[in-house]
């Protein structure tokens, strides 16, 4: 199963998402490839491993896609990004077929993994849309404001243009990030998403300063703080779990059952 992370707007907790759902279901013996889109290349720099032009190498060079994968931690692997990958999305737009090279890139390897995982670069481009041709399905982060919300809305857009061609992702959901339940904006903004998309909004992630400190030590939430809230949720007033990434880990294992 691949699953592309995407929000055309940037920071929503997209990169964090991505790392925080691959290492989870690495720690639950699934076999994962993290996939980074991203010139910023965050996916190798949340594991403590160096940025390289992993995703430059594949699409310009023609490196076969195995020859770059690396090992981030038992059972995660990751293809890395850096700066180069925007010469290679500037190589890609002069290509035929451009949209499928994702698609064909990952079909080398994906007997090898449970799931793959696309940490999608915050704007809409050629690499993004072959995301989506890629992808079974489609994870939206969104923080709980009406710009981050709007960037809800643009990428189920591109979605259904890749869906009008007979390719594409199903939505997932949408993911409410930074959830901070004392905040009114936050608790309203949730309401609204709820009433626009329904059973399709995930538990939300509450807001963590933990995200933030895990990646200067080059750990993933799970080895710094994995009885925080943004893992664990928080407790309601009935003293049930509420959000957190381990939920939303739970949830997708049992997507790869079906």
């Amino acid at each position: 199963m691949i699953v592309a992370v995407a929000n055309q707007k940037g920071g929503v907790g997209k990169t964090t998402t991505a790392v925080t759902l691959a290492h989870g279901l690495a720690r639950l013996s699934k076999r994962v490839l993290l996939v980074d889109l991203d010139v910023q290349g965050h996916v190798a720099y949340s594991l403590g491993m160096m940025k390289t032009p992993g995703l430059y190498r594949l699409i310009v060079l023609g490196t076969p896609v195995r020859e770059l994968l690396c090992q981030a931690r038992p059972n995660l692997w990751i293809l890395p990004s850096d700066k180069q990958t925007e010469a290679a999305k500037r190589t890609l737009t002069s290509m035929n077929f451009r949209e499928r090279v994702l698609t064909n890139a990952l079909q080398q390897v994906c007997d090898d993994y449970d799931v793959i995982l696309i940490d999608c670069a915050p704007s809409l481009d050629v690499l993004h849309v072959a995301a989506l041709v890629a992808a079974d399905l489609l994870l939206v982060p969104t923080r709980l404001d009406h710009l981050a919300i709007d960037g809800v809305n643009e990428i189920l857009r591109s979605l259904a243009e890749v869906h009008s061609a007979g390719l594409g992702a199903q939505f997932f959901g949408v993911l409410p990030t930074f959830y901070d339940r004392v905040t009114r904006e936050t608790t309203e903004q949730l309401k609204a998403l709820v009433n626009v998309f329904g059973d399709k909004v995930l538990p939300p992630i509450p807001v963590d300063t933990k995200f933030r400190e895990a990646p200067l030590y080059g750990q993933t939430i799970w080895e710094y703080a994995p009885d925080s809230h943004g893992v664990q949720g928080i407790l309601s007033m009935k003293e049930t779990r509420l959000g957190g990434y381990a939920a939303l880990v739970e949830r997708i294992a049992k997507e790869l059952t079906r």
